[in-house]
């Protein structure tokens, strides 16, 4: 028997590998072991992807929940965030028309890799959906660009819309290649740290040069706190390496005082701008 019970949403324990109208079914990140949630976070079912797949079927009659059609937008986050950066911008393309899905996936537990393979997953199982644009947030990038590196069946079914990339790692991050060197951060942290240095991110896969890409560049709070250190340590960057302005010449940089950037309107307006029309 499975007991209905509030969750906090899976942030850094659970993967999501199935989508549908607000609706997901979780992978456990250790553990084969998935379950079923409705709009509120809600557990509705749980044990093999089959058992939650044919409970939601069942929810669809019950809750009489309406096909979803036509474009979908995910949102993917970075190395230690959430979903939940993403609550302002998911409302203001939903109320745009958009299928928003906002991704849960442990980047503090797997590598880049790893997270690939959730998100190749997610992307196979897709229903009702003819094309799929992406937002990505950091390292959420690394992941996408690994994911539409290879050859999968799944593009000749989804067309590639637009993707738009914010405060990128595309060159991996300084950062992580210095507090890599210490234990604790990369207990924190995880495998990904070192997927996100910019001796593995460069040698990752760059995006098809089909796909409309777009760069926003937002300063956040972190970065300010961080400023002090960076004059200490400098750059630890090799000379001659691309930067992130040579991933795309379609970017812009906003100015911004949020606490979390996606609160930012300018930002929310920019990526409704080029989801319409490809450009900023």
């Amino acid at each position: 028997m499975t007991f209905k019970f509030f969750t906090l949403g899976g942030r850094q324990f659970w993967e999501d590998v199935f989508y549908y109208q607000k609706w997901r079914i979780q992978k456990h990140y250790r553990r084969s072991k998935y379950r079923l949630l409705d709009s509120f976070d809600i557990c509705r079912a749980s044990g093999s992807f089959e058992t939650c797949r044919k409970a939601f079927v069942k929810m669809i009659e019950v809750y009489e929940l309406p096909r979803q059609k036509g474009k979908l937008v995910v949102l993917l986050h970075g190395l230690g965030d959430s979903k939940k950066i993403f609550k302002p911008l998911w409302r203001a393309l939903t109320k745009e028309g958009y299928h928003v899905a906002a991704i849960n996936y442990p980047s503090t537990r797997k590598s880049i890799k790893g997270h690939m393979d959730q998100l190749k997953f997610f992307v196979e199982h897709l229903e009702d959906v003819d094309e799929i644009s992406f937002i990505t947030k950091g390292t959420g990038c690394l992941v996408l660009r690994c994911l539409l590196g290879e050859d999968e069946a799944w593009t000749s079914k989804l067309k590639l819309g637009k993707v738009i990339n914010v405060n990128p790692a595309n060159v991996g991050s300084d950062w992580c290649t210095l507090f890599a060197k210490s234990k604790i951060f990369k207990f924190f942290f995880g495998p990904s740290l070192e997927d996100a240095m910019p001796k593995s991110a460069l040698k990752m896969p760059r995006l098809p040069e089909y796909v409309p890409l777009g760069l926003i560049f937002c300063e956040t709070h972190l970065d300010k706190m961080l400023k002090p250190l960076k004059k200490k340590y400098g750059s630890i960057a090799i000379p001659g390496d691309l930067t992130e302005k040579d991933f795309s010449t379609q970017q812009i940089s906003l100015k911004n005082s949020d606490v979390n950037i996606f609160d930012n309107k300018d930002l929310i307006a920019c990526c409704q701008r080029f989801l319409k029309e490809g450009k900023f």
